[in-house]
């Protein structure tokens, strides 16, 4: 079963930075929890060249795209807003 890559751009907007920090704690705690569960492999922020938190990747194992997309569409960083798009993209870890 493959697991899924899922590649998250932030908004650009002025306060976006400011809702992803103020999101971040429960989103943390969120992944941790599903990282409990097998549902999370790993992930965190993309950054740009200052060092500053733009994006997100994380590599889920869940068994079809429709469950990772309603995996997501629960996320804190989707209801408060601090991601703009997400890419879903199958992907399977190699075995070495």
């Amino acid at each position: 079963m493959p697991q899924f890559i899922i590649i998250a751009r932030d908004f650009k907007d002025s306060e976006a930075l400011n809702r992803r920090l103020a999101a971040r704690p429960t989103h943390l705690q969120r992944m941790k929890v599903e990282k409990e569960k097998g549902n999370f492999i790993m992930g965190g922020a993309k950054l740009n060249e200052q060092g500053n938190m733009f994006g997100s990747m994380l590599i889920v194992d869940l068994p079809d795209k429709r469950l990772v997309e309603d995996w997501i569409a629960a996320d804190p960083y989707i209801t408060e807003k601090v991601w703009e798009t997400v890419e879903i993209t199958p992907f399977r870890i190699a075995e070495v």
